[in-house]
């Protein structure tokens, strides 16, 4: 695939419809994210709407929806939330181009959507907690997990991991488990307006006007050369017409001398 035709990809996912979903998505990813924060519940529960995004209109839409929400909640809930973003727009397109390539209509797609999108997020939101943290955060139940097993096996960054593993895996199920159901209750003449796969057969139906269009410049360029052809060649044409005339039709003088023979005759 070309640049060009992945460009085109990309822009044809924000079409208008998806665009008004996008502040659905971030509302629904607020919702969850605001409600865990604030119970301190050992979960997040802010990707509720960017899965079903994802599902309807394509990774880079959900990408962008994961960032907006963690902005968001950054702003109403708590700064801690903004460098976690990275991890939201990872997730937002790993999950989009695994349900682009069909894994989300089947029980064993969903199971595996929900594994890998686990491990995505272990690693970078792991990494982020380290290095920009020191290793806890306190926005949720999972930093006293992370002090335990800090204490335990003196490694901060295995503890870290360990706990962020065991939280993902159980809120990333939620999630994606909750995601399956709203997009299986979704009509099916409202979902065909979100076909994933639109941008794709826009892109080759894209590419394919390119070739009518060569093959259209080819054959005028074709009907060109033969015009040319033919009007440099003019006294044949015009020797070919006179040989096909008639052969009873000549000089009117002849025909009255023929006519008055026979008269004398």
């Amino acid at each position: 695939m070309s640049a060009r035709s992945l460009w085109r990809g990309i822009t044809a996912q924000f079409s208008t419809k998806s665009l008004v979903l996008i502040p659905i998505a971030v509302g629904i990813n607020l919702i969850g994210g605001t409600l865990s924060s604030t119970l301190k519940l050992p979960l997040f529960l802010d990707m509720i709407g960017t899965t079903v995004i994802a599902c309807l209109s394509g990774p880079w839409v959900a990408a962008l929806c994961g960032l907006l929400t963690n902005v968001f909640l950054a702003l109403v809930a708590n700064p801690v939330y903004l460098p976690y973003a990275l991890s939201s727009v990872l997730c937002g397109l790993v999950i989009g181009y695994m349900v682009k390539a069909g894994l989300f209509k089947r029980i064993w797609g969903v199971v595996l959507v929900w594994l890998v999108c686990a491990l995505v997020n272990t690693v970078t939101a792991s990494l982020i907690t380290v290095f920009v943290y020191g290793g806890a955060t306190g926005v949720n139940g999972t930093s006293v997990l992370t002090a335990a097993l800090v204490v335990a096996v003196k490694n901060i960054v295995i503890s870290v991991l360990s706990s962020s593993m065991l939280e993902n895996l159980i809120d990333k199920g939620i999630t994606v488990l909750i995601a399956y159901v709203i997009v299986r209750r979704i009509p099916k003449r409202f979902l065909s307006q979100y076909a994933l796969d639109s941008s794709d057969n826009q892109v080759e139906l894209d590419d394919l006007d390119d070739l009518d269009e060569d093959e259209d410049e080819d054959e005028r360029e074709a009907t060109g050369a033969s015009s040319r052809e033919s009007s440099a060649r003019p006294g044949k044409i015009d020797g070919a017409m006179e040989s096909e005339q008639d052969p009873s039709t000549g000089d009117p003088a002849d025909l009255a001398c023929e006519r008055t023979q026979r008269f004398e005759r």
